[in-house]
């Protein structure tokens, strides 16, 4: 199934790659092209999320109350949305479709030999046996094998016309190297941006959503939003370490695109909420 998705999505990459001319530069366009087809998911998903953060102190007025009888909770939280017009599943279901299409996007620039340049299995094998590359079963065999192929393209160009000479140097680092934490070098820009990014994401997230409850939250919310400040950029920060340098520029490019279409549907679809409450 993920590689149905990852297919035409590797052709849209190649696209934007052959169009610009700098694989850096194609992640980032990548990410972006991605969060546009997502959009009207994403609107769907944001106009949920007001939704339930501006009906919060109700909520909380209503666990208060019944917090005790866990049925008649239920009953009234039920009733809660109906009045309110809120769907708990409108703002689930988007999510659940947007990740396989994240993990298309995922073998993309983790396999570029099969998603980006279309070789086949034994296209590949040739290539590895020319250059004398021995390919592993792990997530980094085929981009480390495609940043040799760039400084060797002479030895493996007549195996196919699709094999492209792909540049992975961007700003200096080698986005096809994997950074480690027992070297220090360059590459460590991209899992410490990584974390900082996913930092800032949910700082500006929950800051906006603070703002829609009138900053208003249970404490079961507050103990997870303390939680994802942790997690998730440490988990940014371990991922960026273990993985190659493009799937981490790609990271940076999603949270930075995250940040601006977080404040501008906030923006944009929180106003109209605002005047419905007030009626």
């Amino acid at each position: 199934m993920l590689s149905i998705i990852a297919t035409p999505f590797g052709y849209i990459m190649r696209f934007i790659y052959e169009l610009v001319g700098n694989y850096g530069l194609s992640i980032f366009l990548f990410a972006l092209l991605a969060k546009l087809l997502l959009l009207p998911l994403t609107i769907k998903s944001k106009r949920s999320m007001i939704d339930m953060q501006r009906i919060q102190p109700k909520m909380l007025e209503l666990q208060k109350k019944y917090g005790k009888d866990r049925q008649k909770y239920a009953e009234k939280v039920q009733e809660l949305y109906d009045n309110e017009g809120v769907s708990m599943s409108a703002g689930c279901l988007p999510q659940l479709i947007t990740l396989p299409i994240m993990l298309g996007l995922y073998y993309v620039i983790s396999q570029p030999l099969t998603y980006f340049m279309q070789l086949t299995a034994d296209e590949i094998t040739a290539v590895a046996n020319a250059l004398n590359y021995t390919m592993g079963n792990d997530y980094t065999a085929q981009i480390g094998l495609a940043g040799l192929m760039h400084q060797n393209f002479d030895l493996i160009s007549g195996i196919s016309d699709k094999i492209m000479q792909v540049d992975f140097n961007f700003l200096g680092i080698n986005l096809a190297a994997t950074p480690s934490f027992k070297a220090f070098n360059l590459l460590w820009i991209i899992p410490i941006l990584s974390a900082l990014t996913s930092f800032l994401y949910s700082f500006i997230s929950q800051k906006l959503n603070k703002k829609i409850a009138g900053n208003v939250q249970n404490p079961q919310t507050q103990s997870m939003n303390g939680m994802m400040y942790i997690m998730m950029p440490a988990m940014s920060l371990y991922f960026g370490f273990i993985l190659p340098a493009g799937l981490g520029i790609y990271w940076i490019s999603n949270n930075l695109l995250m940040v601006a279409q977080e404040v501008i549907l906030t923006k944009l679809l929180y106003k109209p909420q605002q005047n419905k409450q007030l009626e």
